[in-house]
């Protein structure tokens, strides 16, 4: 256990004031304070200065504060000097990871928000409590990731959602120019973070598509999910959240032309894409007009999770009292893209190109000017396996 007190080293007219630690088996260290205390302020070598000992008592109990949050038992009086001066220990990585999440959120990215401040919570939750900077070490870090070894995703996820909350802390805290380093620590450097387990294949055979389309909606709910599952298929396998997004200034003409929310803040081209719009689901564009936007699912959904709930419990309803197999959104994009692949022949390049994900030839990309057509063509193909 440690102890601490203050005390002068010296005999002058005017004297330092120390924070003396005494730590496993009497070992000592001395925290210098910005006070000095003039020599009719002690006696019998004792610090008797009221204004000196107030001040002393309120660092003292900040130290103690300090190591209340951590276990100091195994650290040498050094290390434990060490971690109560260093500038770093006063960075709370919990609060800074807190308004970090909370710009992702003003900047409309609520769904990784999300999954950050999951990751926040698992690790606190390791931990105990909240988190300084300097706390979060490789040691922890690695028998934390021990800890969600089990889960399918999260053991990826969860690490580099803390990295890059940390490394942005250094970036904000650290002034590498100037070599003020008020965060030292580098935990991930030796840390090796897991891979995702590989997730289960979510496609259907064209049938069971067939079968949702061609249902006879018994509710409003399974009336949302059918029509939306058909604006899913014949728009390339489009996103919910772009559904519920869309403005009526991306329809030009035939077409609808928008970018991608997940990722068009993470792209140079803003995960641009333009589809054609089939001739069968013309009559969706109108039947959900919206006032403001190209359908009126902000007008009766919060957010795009709630209305992807919507859709979802429709769709769960139709299949089950069609005794089909049960499927969400997710489904159809992964059907869509599995069609394209397997029964209509386009390559996993252009595959990937119609689902507007990220291309592995960036740099080539930004010397050419993107051709869309080449989706229209595949997703005709696509819908006339489906439905013919």
């Amino acid at each position: 256990m440690a102890n601490f007190k203050a005390v002068t080293r010296t005999k002058n007219e005017y004297n330092a004031v120390y924070i003396r630690i005494t730590h496993l088996a009497g070992k000592v260290d001395y925290i210098k304070t910005n006070m000095i205390v003039h020599k009719s302020g002690i006696r019998k070598g004792e610090i008797t200065d009221h204004t000196i000992i107030a001040n002393c008592a309120l660092k003292i109990k900040s130290y103690v504060d300090k190591i209340n949050q951590t276990n100091i038992d195994n650290w040498t009086v050094q290390e434990l000097k060490k971690f109560l001066t260093s500038e770093s220990q006063n960075i709370s990585f919990s609060d800074f990871s807190e308004r970090f999440i909370e710009k992702m959120l003003v900047a409309g990215r609520k769904k990784p928000a999300a999954n950050y401040k999951c990751a926040l919570n698992s690790l606190e939750a390791h931990y105990g409590k909240k988190l300084y900077f300097s706390e979060i070490t490789s040691k922890e870090i690695r028998k934390w990731i021990e800890n969600i070894s089990m889960t399918a995703r999260a053991k990826q996820m969860y690490p580099n959602a803390i990295k890059t909350i940390f490394e942005e802390g250094c970036l904000e805290y650290n002034d590498y120019d100037r070599n003020i380093i008020r965060i030292a620590n580098r935990p991930f450097m030796s840390v090796k973070i897991p891979r995702a387990n590989v997730p289960e294949k979510r496609s259907v055979d064209a049938e069971i598509i067939k079968k949702i389309l061609s249902s006879n909606p018994q509710s409003k709910r399974e009336e949302l999910g059918k029509d939306v599952a058909e604006l899913i298929i014949c728009l390339a396998g489009i996103n919910s959240v772009d559904l519920y997004k869309l403005t009526k200034n991306t329809i030009k003409g035939d077409k609808i032309c928008y970018n991608r929310s997940k990722t068009k803040n993470k792209r140079s081209d803003k995960a641009y894409i333009e589809i054609s719009i089939p001739e069968r689901i013309i009559y969706l564009f109108e039947k959900y007009k919206g006032l403001k936007n190209a359908f009126n699912f902000q007008e009766k959904y919060s957010d795009s999770d709630n209305f992807n709930k919507a859709i979802n419990i429709g769709l769960k309803s139709i299949c089950e009292r069609g005794k089909i197999k049960i499927i969400t959104t997710y489904y159809l994009r992964h059907t869509w893209a599995t069609i394209a692949q397997n029964h209509c022949g386009a390559s996993t390049e252009l595959v990937g190109f119609c689902l507007n994900h990220s291309s592995a030839h960036r740099t080539t990309e930004g010397y050419i000017t993107k051709d869309f057509s080449p989706i229209n063509e595949l997703n005709k193909k696509v819908l006339n396996y489906i439905f013919e």
